[in-house]
Formats: structure tokens, sequence, C-alpha cells
């Protein structure tokens, strides 16, 4: 092998090495900013907008228990 060949091999392989550890770098990013989602944090978050929706499924509930409940009073 030349000089030549041997600095183009070393290119090639730095070149690689930087495209997988940036596609790593984008994944770990993108794994972070999808875990903060899941915190709550006043109401912007999906753990916030769940827990809306299991309260207000909740008192759904608890409405209907109740009418089912008067329905069978009489």
């Amino acid at each position: 092998m030349s000089a030549g060949e041997i600095v183009a091999l070393i290119a090639v392989a730095v070149s690689v090495s930087a495209a997988i550890l940036a596609g790593l770098l984008w994944i770990i990013r993108a794994v972070i900013a999808m875990q903060n989602t899941l915190k709550p944090n006043g109401g912007h978050s999906v753990k916030d907008q769940l827990n809306r929706i299991e309260r207000d499924v909740s008192e759904v509930r608890h409405k209907v228990d109740d009418h089912i409940t008067w329905h069978l009073k009489d």
C-alpha cells in the first residue's frame, strides 16, 4: 500500500466513525426529549394530559354510575 492509499483509508474510517457517532448523538437527544415529555411540567407534557384524561374519565364514570343507580331506585 502506498502512503496515499493509507491516508485515504484513514480518512474513510474517520468519516464512517464520525457518521456513526453523529447518528448515535441524534438518537440520544431524541430519547432525552421523549423522556422529558413524560415528566409533569404544569400542563403541557404527555403525562399531564394523561392525568387530565384519567380524571375526566373517572368523573364521567362516577356520573354514569349515579345515573344508573337513580334509574334502578324506582
